[in-house]
């Protein structure tokens, strides 16, 4: 507890800070402080609106960075949630759930556990950063972005994330150390290693980005938990169409009875046209699906690896969105597997209410075969809230 009790009081410190220093505009002051406090009311269903739970999730986070020199910085931001309501009671162990953070250090605290009341807290950025005109180091908690298309990332595998989980922008990060050096023709080569407590969980991988054709092109090797993996994509247009794909191809160190290769590929393909409209297309083929898809009320919670990115073998994604005005926009998007020919609807409608505030409405419906009919699964409705500083 002294740990956290020290959290806050420097929190509060850095805040008169950052006041004090800002007041010079003409200089970059030592601490900068920004972040957000959002509101968001979650209800589902299960095929009857009438067997409705409802739950609310206070969502703040506090993002710090320090100027130390020109050239070293440092960065520090927390992730507080407040969740309550029938479905927190209806979920087993939620609070401990979303406790568990793939970390080296244990850096976040459950405040309160209660049946319908749960309190949470996690440090999911801390870190040191030395950045000059030929290289860029980072040690600590960070994020780790190799992934290229905007729905399924095979090459991201330090830090896959479950797109379905919108309130998290910033998506995880883990404890590592990221080495990037800048070459000649705009070509970089990376190294990145997340260490793990269990000698099964470490990752390491070297990726080398470079520009030929008009493409950019990325290549990728290393050790992944249990296996090693080789991968790579591409990122250019054809004509006025964006046109992305990335691999990764994961093979056991060990191989025993349980163990298998697996590929992992996705590619899309998306563009902008007259009247503001935006579509964008994407796939993802598993080699080994687990073809397991849990319908709980909270399945934005859930935990995905790089290996799995989505539990069926074949995946197919579609986005139309329209924007309205300046200030508003309608995104309609839809997830489709052969399995069970399960659907996903998710529609969006976002509203810039204000230049600091936000407002937005998402649903996610899901569909499949089930007992013989083809019915609605669970349908999730969220109304959120964003006041930006």
């Amino acid at each position: 507890m002294k740990f956290y009790n020290y959290i806050f009081t420097t929190i509060l410190y850095f805040t008169y800070t950052t006041v004090v220093a800002q007041a010079d505009s003409t200089k970059t002051p030592w601490i900068e402080l920004n972040g957000y406090i959002k509101d968001m009311q979650s209800t589902y269903f299960i095929q009857k609106i009438d067997s409705n739970a409802s739950m609310n999730l206070i969502h703040n986070r506090l993002n710090f960075k320090f100027n130390i020199s020109s050239k070293i910085s440092g960065r520090l931001e927390i992730r507080n949630r407040i969740f309550y309501g029938e479905q927190v009671k209806q979920i087993p162990d939620f609070g401990k759930t979303i406790n568990k953070y793939n970390g080296l250090f244990n850096l976040s605290h459950l405040w309160i556990d209660e049946k319908s009341f749960v309190a949470h807290s996690v440090i999911d950025r801390m870190l040191l950063q030395y950045g000059d005109e030929k290289w860029d180091i980072k040690i600590g908690r960070q994020r780790i972005n190799w992934g290229i298309n905007n729905i399924w990332n095979p090459n991201d595998i330090f830090n896959a994330y479950n797109f379905l989980d919108f309130d998290y922008e910033e998506r995880p990060g883990n404890d590592a150390i990221r080495i990037q050096r800048n070459l000649e023709n705009n070509s970089v080569l990376e190294f990145a290693y997340k260490p793990s407590k269990n000698k099964d969980e470490h990752t390491a991988a070297f990726l080398y980005k470079f520009n030929k054709w008009k493409y950019d092109f990325q290549m990728l090797g290393g050790m992944y938990q249990i296996d090693y993996v080789f991968g790579g994509g591409w990122a250019g247009n054809i004509k006025k169409a964006g046109f992305k794909g990335e691999f990764s191809y994961f093979i056991p160190k060990r191989n025993t009875l349980e163990t298998s290769k697996t590929v992992s590929f996705s590619i899309m393909a998306d563009q902008t046209f007259k009247n503001n409209w935006y579509i964008s297309l994407a796939g993802l083929y598993n080699s080994n699906p687990t073809n397991v898809f849990a319908f709980n009320g909270s399945f934005y919670n859930s935990n995905l690896s790089t290996k799995l990115l989505f539990p069926f073998r074949y995946n197919f994604y579609t986005t139309i969105m329209k924007t309205i005005s300046p200030i508003a926009s309608c995104n309609f998007s839809f997830i489709y597997s052969p399995e069970k020919n399960t659907l996903i609807f998710v529609p969006t409608y976002a509203w810039n209410v204000a230049t600091n505030f936000d407002l937005d409405f998402t649903a996610q419906s899901f569909f499949a075969e089930q007992n013989n009919s083809y019915t609605n699964l669970i349908t999730q409705i969220y109304i959120r809230g964003r006041w930006s500083f």
